[in-house]
Formats: structure tokens, C-alpha cells, sequence
């Protein structure tokens, strides 16, 4: 069955969302992707700072260092928090990978990272107020609407890979990435307490079938479709462009609609 995947213009440092429909890439992929720039990233630096003798003996700066880069991924520091024993064992993982580097597969901490983003964040996000969910894409549209206009190539960076250097974009670009992360916590806050409350039945959530049906009924083409899938081929504006519609798609449907496609598209991420 097709799925809907989606590319978070969030990477390392923030946040805003383009999305990716087809079954090249999954959810999974795209944040295994974000979480493996941040491990990597911090891992090679203190490996050029403390050499290889800290493979072999005292990793534990380069653990601290990984760990600093991990919480930057947009609510990952929330979950650490959150979740008893999240944060023990993303330390654990990180030193037995940096020991014991894994052959096959995904390495231990980009398993650990999928398995609290499917179990903790989604969760949240699709729990959210319909409300919390629309500021989030307004949020994101805000700063792909400031980038098409002031850094075409970082909106690009943004819709294939994730911001990798915020600390570069303008003053109002800051600023906006701040207000999408700020939005993004804000939903998973309302979502993680309507959780816990239990008081009533979560709230309509659309399926992959589904969410596809709504954004065709919201003024999404074929040709649209066709763009997700290919993405990487499309040119800086054009992928600013098809973010800036496919995340104001909520708002072209009514309000029983809206509110349930709001939440996907703020999860899918």
C-alpha cells in the first residue's frame, strides 16, 4: 500500500515541513536521516578533538557531545525528559555504538530514536488540539514563506535534508524557527496531557488513504503527487512552493476536516 511519508524541514536545529508522498522514503527514514547528522556530526568532531585513543578509552565526551546534538532535534529534548529512562538509554546506545559499531542495520541509537518518536511524539502530535496542530503549520508556512523570499537555497535545505546551520539564516528567520518549535512543543504538550488524561476518546486522526484523499479534496493534482515523489529534482522554488500549499491544505477543507489533516500533517514528521 502506498504511504505517505513525509520530509521535516527541521533536521538538526528546528523546524518546517515539507512532505513527501510515495514509498521512497519513509517517516522512519526521514528522521533516522535527521538523528544520524546529529550523531554523526558530534561524533566526528570530538573524534578530530580527543582522537582515536577515545574510541578506545574514555568516550564519555564524545556521548556528552552526541547527546547535545540529539536534544536539538525538535522535541527530542521534551521526550528525554518525559520518559523515564529515554535519556539513560540514548547514552547506553551511544557508547556500545561508539564501542561496538554496528555492521547491518540502522545503529542502536537512530533504533532507539525511531522507536520514541513512534511511541512517544506521534502519539502526541495526533492527540493534539486541532488548534495547536493549525499553529503548527502555520508556523511552518510563515518560515517557508520568509525563506522563499530571503534564502531560496536554505528553503531547498530545508525541504530535502533539514536546516543544517540555523545560526545562519537573517534575524526574522531565527526567529520564525524559533516560533515552529515553540508551536511544535505547544501541540505536544496538549496532545501528551490529553493523553494522560484519559477523560475522553482521542481525537479523528486520518489514515494514509485517507489524509491522501483529503489533500485531493483540498486542491492537491496528480502532478502535485508526482513532485512529492521526486522532490530532490525540483527546483528551490518549486520545492518552497508545493511546502507552502501542501501544509496550508488544512484550511481550504471544513472545519471537520480540517482539524483531523492538521494533526497528520503535524505528526507525519
Amino acid at each position: 500500500m502506498e504511504k505517505i511519508a513525509v520530509v521535516v524541514a527541521v533536521a538538526v536545529s528546528a523546524g518546517a515541513a515539507l512532505y513527501l508522498f510515495g514509498r521512497t522514503a519513509s517517516s522512519r527514514q526521514r528522521l533516522t536521516r535527521a538523528v544520524a547528522a546529529a550523531i554523526a556530526g558530534a561524533l566526528a568532531a570530538a573524534g578530530a578533538v580527543y582522537g582515536l585513543e577515545a574510541l578506545t578509552d574514555d568516550d564519555t565526551q564524545m556521548v556528552d557531545n552526541a547527546m547535545v546534538e540529539a536534544r536539538t532535534l525538535p522535541l527530542v529534548g521534551l521526550v528525554l525528559a518525559d520518559v523515564p529512562d529515554a535519556e539513560a538509554r540514548l547514552r547506553a546506545s551511544l557508547r556500545e555504538e561508539l564501542r561496538n559499531p554496528t555492521t547491518q542495520g540502522a545503529p542502536r541509537p537512530l533504533v532507539l530514536m525511531s522507536e520514541l518518536r513512534a511511541t512517544h511524539i506521534v502519539p502526541a502530535l495526533k492527540a493534539a488540539d486541532a488548534a495547536d496542530a493549525e499553529s503548527v503549520l502555520a508556523a511552518r508556512i510563515a518560515l517557508m514563506r520568509h525563506l522563499r523570499g530571503t534564502n531560496v537555497p536554505a528553503c531547498r535545505e530545508l525541504a530535502l535534508i533539514g536546516i543544517q546551520h540555523a545560526d545562519r539564516l537573517d534575524p526574522q528567520g531565527q526567529q520564525l524557527m524559533r516560533n515552529m518549535l515553540t508551536a511544535m512543543e505547544k501541540a505536544y504538550r496538549s496532545g501528551r496531557t490529553a493523553l494522560k488524561s484519559g477523560a475522553a476518546a482521542p481525537p479523528p486522526v486520518p489514515n494514509d488513504t485517507e489524509a491522501r484523499d483529503l489533500l485531493v479534496e483540498a486542491g492537491l493534482t496528480p502532478a502535485d503527487f508526482e513532485k512529492l515523489q521526486n522532490l530532490a529534482k525540483l527546483s528551490a522554488e518549486e520545492a518552497c512552493e508545493l511546502g507552502i500549499r501542501l501544509n496550508g491544505t488544512p484550511l481550504k477543507l471544513p472545519p471537520d476536516k480540517a482539524g483531523g489533516l492538521a494533526r497528520y500533517l503535524a505528526a507525519a514528521q
